[in-house]
């Protein structure tokens, strides 16, 4: 019996315990905020980006923009999400009228891109992006492909993933043409 009472009774080891108990909580909140952090500064970036190109269109100083130029230069405005290419492969854009009369918007596509299919680095059908003309409000969304750097941690489950378990960071926007 003194052998067992002395097993109870031994307190060393207990730091070690005690670090395998907090430490995985403690990494967990670590990856969680700093992961949430830098999805909110591309976030940030993004929203930044597609204000000044889209404030060019507005105003009509782009109404050549094509598709890919309109990509391009949201990439071009500072993104931190690697090469233009990339980035470029990984956006969305989705730009219609609403209708006046009635105010019947399309509704915008539900995924962001889809990595199975090939990149189409043609301009996209008419129904899916329209620059409209005088006048017209416009509505934009832009969609940006983000994978999770900590896929554990638990942010990834509070935003918008896509089905291959990316998170798309989405941007929307109205704005008036302004008669040119």
């Amino acid at each position: 019996m003194t052998a067992f009472r002395r097993f109870l009774n031994d307190d060393s080891g207990t730091a070690t315990i005690e670090f395998l108990f907090v430490f995985p909580v403690v990494f967990l909140i670590f990856t969680a905020s700093f992961e949430s952090s830098m999805y909110m500064a591309r976030y940030i970036m993004l929203e930044r980006g597609v204000d000044e190109v889209i404030r060019q269109v507005r105003l009509g100083n782009a109404r050549n923009l094509t598709h890919q130029l309109l990509k391009q230069r949201i990439c071009e405005s500072g993104l931190m999400v690697g090469s233009k290419a990339d980035c470029m492969n990984r956006m969305r854009i989705w730009m219609q009228p609403v209708n006046t009369g009635n105010f019947v918007m399309a509704a915008p596509p539900v995924t962001c891109v889809d990595q199975a299919s090939q990149v189409n680095t043609g301009e996209p059908p008419a129904n899916e992006f329209a620059y409209g003309n005088d006048n017209d409000i416009m509505l934009l969304r832009i969609c940006l492909k983000e994978w999770p750097m900590f896929p554990t941690s638990g942010i990834s489950v509070k935003m918008p993933t896509q089905p291959d378990g990316s998170v798309a960071m989405i941007v929307t926007s109205v704005f008036v043409n302004e008669p040119g």
